[in-house]
């Protein structure tokens, strides 16, 4: 069950749960006036969007049993909000007509532009009724692209925060407490090897503590960490990094072909992600930098040296672009 008390807090999540917690607080105390309104909650998957949104809803219901919620999934939601735009369906007035309390909408990166018009209509009367609304996507309302500026303007108004997948570090507080609720008294080696090799995603921390308690128990003792070295090989073998995922990563984030990152022609739309991912490829592999620019079009080292440099330099001077370096190096860690 999600609840706010199951929530593990790191820096990375820190400032998305005291918002929710915020919101709760608002709505269980009463008050007609919402200061957060809408709450939008964005970050790649496993950095516990939903679990937010679960244990907001239940943390209002078990403060005040009257209040009601409803959660909807964006992707469900795209034939009745087009039906609602058209008036094709008189039975679609349930929504638009809704007077709950609590409306929330995840993955708004799956609704299509066609809904998009009656979300609008929706936003702007769950607003004047002082509704509280809460949205969830994989990236902020800004780069919702496919959607218009009507909607994402709207999206944007309130409170946007972001979830960051974990660290290392952040990775290894989620697993000791994961082991300490499930009354795994594994040492401290084991759970360090598995927070350096394993994802930052919740979801994945938590396949790794279920699979060390099934290991557990199939061996009938607790596993070391030459033990779980060997049965999680498979796990330290996905993770692995590489200067082709770090160039994937780079280029989804920045809505660019690979292809572009790694050719020779000197396109203006591709030099900033280029230099990115060398930066990010100098940082977080052991490759030189001849072997850095042989992927990136069989550019020399000092090319790949002038990139680092250049974008080291931006960092102290762009807060954008900072945190865009800090999205991707969290998501690759």
């Amino acid at each position: 069950m999600h609840t706010f008390t199951r929530w593990v807090t790191t820096p990375e999540n820190r400032s998305a749960l005291i918002a929710a917690q915020r919101v709760a607080d608002c709505l269980g105390s009463g008050r007609r006036r919402r200061k957060i309104n809408p709450l939008f909650l964005h970050g790649p998957a496993g950095t516990g969007k939903t679990h937010l949104v679960a244990a907001l809803a239940g943390e209002i219901q078990r403060r005040c049993p009257g209040l009601t919620d409803t959660i909807h999934r964006a992707g469900d939601l795209n034939g009745f909000l087009s039906s609602v735009e058209s008036n094709e369906n008189a039975a679609c007035t349930r929504l638009t007509d809704w007077e709950g309390d609590l409306l929330v909408v995840e993955d708004l990166q799956h609704l299509r532009p066609e809904a998009a018009e009656a979300l609008v209509q929706v936003f702007d009367r769950c607003l004047s009724r002082q509704q509280q609304m809460v949205f969830t996507a994989l990236v902020g309302p800004r780069r919702l692209t496919h959607l218009p500026a009507r909607l994402t303007s709207r999206l944007a108004c309130g409170l946007v925060v972001g979830l960051e997948p974990f660290g290392r570090a952040s990775r290894l507080a989620f697993l000791q407490d994961r082991a300490q609720r499930r009354q795994l008294a594994v040492g401290p080696d084991v759970l360090d090897w598995l927070a350096e090799h394993t994802g930052g995603s919740a979801r994945q921390l938590e396949g790794a503590i279920a699979r060390l308690e099934e290991l557990a128990r199939l061996h009938q003792r607790l596993p070391d960490r030459d033990t779980v070295a060997q049965c999680f090989r498979d796990v330290a073998e996905a993770s692995g990094l590489t200067v082709e995922r770090i160039a994937e990563q780079v280029g989804r984030y920045f809505r660019i072909d690979g292809r572009q990152l790694r050719s020779r022609q000197r396109s203006r739309s591709a030099l900033v992600p280029r230099q990115v991912s060398m930066y990010l490829a100098r940082r977080l592999t052991g490759l030189s930098l001849e072997q850095i620019g042989a992927y990136f079009g069989g550019r020399d080292h000092s090319t790949v040296l002038h990139a680092c440099r250049k974008i080291g330099a931006a960092l102290t001077r762009d807060p954008t672009l900072a945190g865009v370096v800090r999205q991707l190096q969290a998501e690759l860690a």
